[in-house]
């Protein structure tokens, strides 16, 4: 089936199951309904041809005429029994069909052996299929680079409030261990790591996020190396110093390089928070995952040694306030700079 663009009267090809619907026009790119187009044969006169004049018919004898002159009549029957031209034969032949064939009579015998006038043969341009046009659909949005204070600053903030009141809950109860108790200290200490690991996995996510922000050919630590290279035991220790200060000369090197109106970060505070953040796993985190080992050692301690014991035990309490503290003041300003950074990452 042919249709016909009404914008630009371009034609193409479509097929039927399309009559109705919505198409864009491949050669002006306007949008068009699929219409059936009835091609309506052109005049001679439109399409150039020459227009073939037809010679006056001769006069015919009337009946009454010949009647009345009889000289004329016998003229007119001599005329009739004269013998036919061989052109007249031809085509009175093949109008009968006497040679046995549907034959067209050759335009040259029908124009008394005159060759036929060559008329303009119309030149088509080649048809393309009409494409239907497809229904635009809204772009789906790039999944957001931000980062969240919510998640990063207050879920952290409830998952360790939460960690600490059940860890000293079942310090409490291995001081006074007891067969009863001790299964309830089990218990508590098994609850705070729970909170505590899910704490872990989200300071983890920071540092990766904040990395992969700045990541670009110049950076000089990749998002997976900052994190991976923290589950290497002892190496780990020198590593945290490194990546959280890193950071702050790499971000601040990167604003200045793409011109990003915005605040350096304090290369002071994520020191002091690089030092509280070993501290803490060193005499909080470690300790609270490896409690099943030595739970049955916390009453001997604490009597034996009661001095010591609550000397360890402040210190960790310090230690776990100080990178409380100093974790929530650097979330912030880090998800402040990186939400501030354009989309610029890979140019």
């Amino acid at each position: 089936m042919k249709t016909q663009c009404p914008n630009c009267k371009a034609r193409f090809n479509a097929n039927e199951t399309s009559v109705g619907k919505q198409a864009k026009c491949p050669k002006c790119g306007q949008p068009f309904t699929i219409e059936a187009f009835i091609e309506t044969p052109a005049s001679p006169a439109k399409r150039g041809e020459p227009v073939a004049v037809e010679p006056p018919a001769k006069d015919v004898a009337r009946p009454e005429a010949a009647t009345k002159n009889p000289s004329t009549k016998s003229e007119i029957l001599n005329k009739s029994q004269a013998p036919k031209p061989k052109i007249q034969n031809e085509l009175e032949t093949r109008r009968a069909g006497d040679d046995g064939y549907d034959n067209p009579i050759p335009e040259a015998a029908a124009n008394g052996g005159a060759p036929p006038a060559k008329s303009a043969e119309p030149v088509e341009t080649p048809v393309k299929m009409a494409e239907p046009m497809k229904e635009e659909k809204p772009e789906s949005k790039a999944p957001s680079k931000t980062l969240s204070k919510a998640v990063f600053v207050y879920c952290w903030m409830a998952l360790r409030i939460i960690a600490g009141i059940l860890g000293l809950s079942g310090l409490m109860l291995a001081i006074r261990l007891t067969p009863n108790i001790k299964l309830g200290a089990l218990a508590a200490f098994a609850a705070a790591d729970v909170f505590l690991v899910c704490s872990v996995a989200i300071e983890l996510m920071l540092f990766y996020r904040m990395w992969a922000a700045i990541g670009d050919d110049k950076a000089s630590v990749s998002a997976a190396k900052a994190v991976g290279f923290l589950f290497i035991p002892v190496f780990n220790i020198y590593w945290a110093l490194l990546m959280i200060t890193g950071f702050v000369e790499d971000y601040n090197s990167f604003i200045h390089r793409r011109s990003v109106k915005t605040k350096d970060l304090p290369f002071a505070l994520f020191l002091i928070y690089a030092f509280a953040f070993i501290l803490a796993a060193t005499v909080v985190t470690t300790p609270m995952v490896c409690v099943f080992a030595f739970v049955g050692l916390i009453n001997r301690a604490f009597i034996g040694y009661p001095d010591s014991s609550w000397l360890l035990f402040f210190l960790a309490f310090a230690a776990g306030t100080a990178h409380f503290i100093t974790y929530i003041l650097v979330a912030i300003r880090t998800c402040d700079a990186i939400n501030v950074l354009p989309e610029t990452k890979g140019r």
